[in-house]
């Protein structure tokens, strides 16, 4: 059974726009948050993640989001989070984020397990997803 995280976002004044519903680009703040509790429920927070295998991190290769109703001021959601799919050095995270049982959005987020590039430390490359990562997520 594949993991799922819960992250808690109560949408504050500076996050909304002139129309008075979140600015779009506050979701993929939220996304970031919501993969960290992913990755901490997972028994993998970051730290442990460049202690044990040395990545600079999981960065991003694309992202997208699907918004089917708005949030606004002072209204609180919950953003559950899973591992869609594994690529031999990618992964999808889908996010999906509920109010009352009523989906509001539809995220994912495609990353990679990043090292500094051997020849060039400007770029960062690709490694494969090693399976003790993978298997925490119940995949």
């Amino acid at each position: 059974m594949a993991l799922v995280s819960t992250f808690p976002v109560t949408v504050e004044w500076g996050d909304c726009d002139p129309a008075e519903i979140v600015f779009y680009p506050r979701y993929f703040i939220w996304f970031d948050g919501a993969m960290r509790t992913l990755l901490e429920a997972a028994g993998w927070p970051y730290a442990r993640l460049r202690e044990r295998f040395g990545f600079i991190g999981l960065p991003l290769a694309e992202v997208s989001a699907r918004f089917l109703r708005p949030s606004g001021f002072h209204q609180q959601f919950e953003i559950k989070s899973q591992v869609e799919k594994w690529d031999e050095r990618r992964f999808t995270v889908l996010h999906q984020a509920y109010r009352d049982g009523a989906l509001l959005l539809e995220g994912r987020e495609v990353r990679f397990c990043g090292k500094r590039h051997p020849h060039d430390a400007q770029r960062l490359q690709a490694i494969p997803i090693p399976p003790e990562f993978k298997e925490a997520f119940g995949s």
